[in-house]
């Protein structure tokens, strides 16, 4: 017989949620694919999203794939580029390109964001960011966007050492939570971070963003368009099909 909580609302089955933070709760997916389609014109060269999207958008060498391809393709072109790029100059210039797209003019808080985390907290869901970005970055929007009051701790590339697709940013998040991987639902927009919530033991519900829409998001338990999809009654059946 299936339990349900007072009201009628079915037991929930996880203690904790653990959020991704780039292309989960901000949209920085985007415009950071917007600063390398400028990088690539800059040599005369087109970006090919859905290269981009599998091999560079939530990966740990990402950007060196990123680079090593525009240094192939200029060095392959029959006329010469100005000044022949290297690792060192395209790493300086997509900086300075992040500059101008990362920022408050482009990143935009993704749907349902805000009303989801007051759902999860108000049902005292113990909540967490778990992120290949460092602390300022996180730190910043979350403040600016007013959601570090949720979290109960912070998970970010300053606090392990591998990135994902390892598992290490979430079984750091769990231990700080004090749960148990059963008991988390993860919420993921990338392969690599599909990959490595699913290898911590959480159940993962992937949120893919326009970016990575056309990508295979089968390894989750569950695919979202949006967290508006998202309940405490739809977390429960999520928890019930898993079980």
């Amino acid at each position: 017989m299936e339990t349900c909580a007072p009201g009628g609302r079915e037991a929930q089955p996880f203690a904790a949620a653990i959020f991704d933070f780039d292309g989960v709760v901000i949209d920085s997916i985007g415009p950071d694919r917007l600063a390398c389609e400028a990088l690539f014109r800059e040599y005369g060269e087109r970006l090919p999203v859905t290269w981009w999207a599998a091999r560079v958008c939530g990966r740990p060498d990402g950007y060196e794939q990123l680079f090593n391809r525009i240094i192939v393709l200029a060095s392959s072109r029959h006329r010469a580029v100005p000044v022949a790029p290297t690792r060192d100059s395209l790493r300086q210039r997509l900086a300075q390109l992040w500059a101008e797209y990362l920022t408050e003019s482009h990143i935009r808080l993704l749907p349902a964001v805000q009303e989801l985390l007051a759902t999860l907290h108000a049902a005292d869901l113990r909540l967490a960011v778990a992120s290949a970005s460092n602390r300022s970055w996180v730190s910043r929007w979350l403040h600016h966007y007013d959601l570090a009051r949720y979290f109960g701790t912070i998970v970010t590339s300053d606090d392990v050492r591998h990135r994902k697709p390892h598992p290490e940013v979430y079984h750091e998040a769990m231990r700080r939570l004090g749960v148990r991987p059963d008991g988390c639902v993860a919420f993921e927009d990338s392969l690599a971070g599909i990959t490595a919530a699913r290898a911590a033991g959480a159940t993962v519900v992937a949120v893919p963003t326009d970016s990575t829409r056309f990508l295979d998001h089968s390894a989750a338990d569950a695919v979202v368009d949006d967290l508006s999809a998202v309940s405490l009654d739809w977390l429960a059946g999520i928890g019930r099909e898993r079980a």
